[in-house]
């Protein structure tokens, strides 16, 4: 599924080779006086300092400064969000679903805008007037309309007599805090069951294709924490009539809003540091491309790294006045070039799986063309393989189609304690949140309530993984999120 919170901010500062810039022109930004803020720019859910989008020491950063840039069509040309270190509250977007095209439905690009975060945050404290909120944002009037009237068309906002309210679930940092603690008991509990079960579990794993090369903690880690828990759970939960896993939404798309306000860098770790509950798939063919992990940093995984770089055509369209037919080209002759990527990386990860550990010796043996081999640096560099003197094996898992049967199994085995323990608490649950900002705006409970369970989930997956009975994915470079990766022969429950 698309990633639940927003991936944790990295300053750029934490990027060897990259000037911090300290201080922002103030027409660029609007602000009346100069800030040092931490900015950060996240594309298709990845995190990346500047360098990566071609800004250099000759572009507009110059001297460590920035020149001049144009923040709000920045916003709008990506699917970026760009957040100051300042006083002004700003909210996190993010959805469970599809987005889908780049387009004025698109909740990204729209919720994205200059002073949409402000303006979400002001209604989400109370319902407001027009000019109620062009004067406590100090815009101006007809600018602040359009934005509203974006807003109301992708129903993230609502108007009833000339007031605007919020339309979606939006949590401040008290209740997150009032969530994360409520949720806790429950994914005790939930954890527990499925401990319970630890023998059982175990031997599913070892029936698992890769077993034998990546072990069943990882195996568990991906069947368990993300197929099970995440995919299967929302399925189960909405099939229950406990929640709601998405809805259809204004330009035929499929998906439930969300946003959470920013909190302190020195609370993220806390807050959001081994939360396993963010998937991100990307198919091709028959074969798909998973990433699961936290999202207190970056992955360097597929199919994040491919999200990101299909960013790099538009940033040298808008930052290098590239022609927008030359952006075009690019972004075709891009997508060639992951695609023959990603067909290489997946024939070795299968090849790998079905053969066992294959030697350097054995691939040229093969007819293996140099192709074949940068493929292989490239997935020891991303940890999908190990290289054992010069014996290459699987690090993460793949996935075959017979393995399918195997994840349904555990599946059935989980599901009841999950319906259980979610019906169990579900008035304790309506009792704790009862003063949380959502309930007090009238959003719908089984909305809620997907964000409830990604916290329940969440927890208990970082509960297993600490007690051991999956893995617990390390933090392996600066800025780096916990997570694994894996290549799966069948589609499971993924948006």
């Amino acid at each position: 599924m698309a990633p639940h919170p927003s991936c944790n901010r990295v300053s750029w500062s934490r990027f060897s080779g990259i000037r911090f810039p300290r201080i922002f022109r103030p027409h660029a930004l609007r602000v009346s006086n100069p800030i040092p803020p931490r900015v950060y720019l996240r594309a298709q859910g990845f995190c990346l300092p500047l360098s990566y989008l071609g800004w250099s020491s000759g572009s507009p950063i110059r001297n460590g400064y920035f020149k001049s840039i144009n923040i709000q069509s920045l916003h709008a040309y990506f699917d970026v969000e760009m957040s100051l270190d300042s006083r002004t509250k700003t909210l996190e977007i993010y959805i469970c679903g599809g987005s889908g095209p780049l387009d004025e439905f698109n909740p990204f690009l729209v919720t994205r805008q200059k002073w949409a975060s402000e303006l979400l945050f002001l209604l989400n404290e109370h319902p407001l007037s027009l000019s109620q909120i062009s004067s406590a944002l100090k815009s101006g009037r007809t600018e602040t309309a359009r934005l509203l009237e974006d807003l109301t068309r992708i129903q993230a906002v609502k108007e009833q007599s000339g007031i605007y309210s919020v339309a979606f679930s939006i949590s401040t940092r008290d209740d997150i805090f009032i969530l994360k603690n409520a949720t806790r008991p429950i994914a005790q509990k939930l954890s527990a069951s499925i401990a319970f079960h630890k023998k059982e579990m175990d031997l599913s794993a070892k029936n698992l294709s890769s077993f034998d090369q990546v072990g069943k903690d990882k195996l568990l880690f991906a069947a368990l924490g993300c197929f099970v828990l995440d995919w299967l759970g929302l399925k189960l939960l909405q099939e229950e009539g406990v929640l709601v896993e998405r809805k259809q939404q204004p330009g035929n798309r499929n998906y439930l809003l969300f946003a959470r306000e920013q909190v302190k860098p020195s609370e993220v770790g806390r807050l959001y540091g081994k939360m396993y509950w963010g998937s991100r798939s990307d198919d091709l063919g028959d074969w798909v491309f998973t990433s699961f992990g936290d999202h207190n940093g970056i992955r360097y995984a597929f199919p994040d790294i491919v999200w990101a770089l299909r960013s790099l055509p538009k940033s040298a369209q808008m930052f290098h006045e590239t022609p927008s037919w030359m952006s075009k080209k690019m972004c075709a002759l891009f997508d060639l070039i992951s695609t023959r990527l990603l067909k290489d990386v997946g024939q070795l990860l299968v090849r790998l799986n079905e053969e066992g550990p294959v030697s350097v010796m054995d691939l040229k043996k093969n007819g293996e063309m140099a192709r074949t081999l940068d493929a292989v640096r490239l997935l020891e560099d991303m940890n999908y393989i190990i290289n054992e003197k010069r014996i290459f094996r699987l690090n993460y898992p793949v996935f075959e189609a017979r393995d399918k049967n195997i994840i349904e199994q555990l599946g059935q085995l989980v599901s009841p304690m999950i319906t259980k323990v979610m019906r169990q608490n579900l008035t304790k649950l309506q009792k704790a949140l009862e003063h949380t900002s959502p309930i007090r705006n009238n959003i719908e409970f089984d909305e809620v309530l997907n964000e409830a369970w990604h916290w329940i989930f969440a927890q208990t997956n970082k509960i297993l993984s600490e007690k051991r009975i999956m893995y617990d994915p390390p933090k392996r470079r600066l800025g780096e999120a916990r997570y694994i990766a894996w290549l799966s022969q069948f589609h499971y429950f993924f948006p």
